[in-house]
């Protein structure tokens, strides 16, 4: 049996896993085994993985040098012929998404390349309700900011899907290729924000049957996109064409700001806004790791959003 050795790199050290990762999503809620804790839970510092396995993977990443999960959700397949269905049990293949309800704490939400979503109570492990509205793939899943009910997915069908998990109704927008990335618009909870396989980026109001606006972004893949409380009507992409792409977005009509290329970083995979220092943008690249761009440091920047300049530029 062959065994792919990865490293999840944090801040107190590496992670040693015997399974290529797919996703990873930060949480604070305490999944731990609850005859080992005392008392209520407190909150922590956690990271929930999901690999090539069925299996989700929830880590302590306070614990310097950990060896093992505190945590495991799912069910370890059996060697078998046939395939192992869905069901609450857990995934039957690899866990491509994973996004935590930061309004219902306790709840994790997982997408698979089984197509199903399963949604998870971190208190006792189990999955408590399996969504099937998707044809193929799972990729990308993403909590309403302000509806603890409400969640966001989309995947290799080349669907975006909005669903109440009380009722599991769901509404769908078909767009021109797999869906990369999601995302809520920080500055709309009517909207949310996709990017595809054929290098589009697209809003879409969840009451209306059409995107809003659509922007052919990239030549490849939107893998990232990122906003900001902080800035409104500020948008940023990234792409497996090596390029991120600074946007305006207000009134509905966006415009490129400015873009940026890493010819050196390969593939640019994921991106985000530091919480504490709003231009700041941290690049998830295949080649050298972490990248850190100052987006103030621009020029272009500074004069379509009106922001002061920063030192040196």
């Amino acid at each position: 049996k062959q065994w792919y050795q990865r490293r999840v790199a944090i801040t107190a050290g590496d992670i040693l896993l015997d399974k290529f990762p797919l996703c990873v999503e930060w949480l604070s809620f305490d999944a731990g085994d609850q005859e080992e804790i005392e008392g209520d839970r407190a909150p922590g510092n956690y990271i929930a993985l999901g690999c090539m396995s069925p299996l989700i993977e929830i880590w302590d990443i306070d614990i310097v040098d950990t060896s093992e999960p505190v945590a495991v959700l799912g069910q370890r397949l059996k060697h078998s012929k046939k395939k192992p269905k869905v069901g609450k049990k857990g995934h039957s293949d690899a866990v491509m998404s994973l996004s935590w309800n930061k309004l219902t704490q306790n709840i994790i939400a997982s997408g698979s390349a089984d197509c199903s979503i399963l949604l998870w109570d971190l208190e006792t492990g189990s999955a408590k309700e399996c969504l099937t509205h998707h044809k193929d793939k799972v990729q990308t899943l993403c909590w309403h900011l302000a509806e603890g009910t409400t969640l966001l997915s989309g995947g290799y069908d080349n669907t975006c899907q909005v669903t109440d998990c009380r009722t599991k109704n769901s509404k769908s927008w078909t767009v021109d290729g797999e869906v990369e990335h999601l995302m809520w618009d920080v500055s709309n909870p009517f909207s949310f924000l996709a990017g595809t396989s054929n290098g589009s980026a697209l809003c879409i109001d969840i009451r209306q049957e059409k995107p809003l606006y659509t922007i052919a972004a990239h030549d490849n893949e939107v893998s990232g996109l990122a906003m900001t409380k902080q800035i409104p009507g500020l948008l940023a992409t990234c792409s497996a064409d090596r390029t991120v792409k600074v946007w305006q977005i207000s009134d509905n009509r966006p415009s490129c700001v400015t873009s940026r290329a890493f010819p050196e970083a390969g593939s640019l995979h994921c991106l985000s806004f530091c919480p504490d220092y709003a231009t700041m943008l941290a690049i998830g690249a295949l080649e050298g790791g972490l990248l850190m761009w100052d987006i103030a440091s621009n020029k272009e920047f500074r004069e379509a959003f009106n922001h002061p300049a920063v030192d040196g530029s």
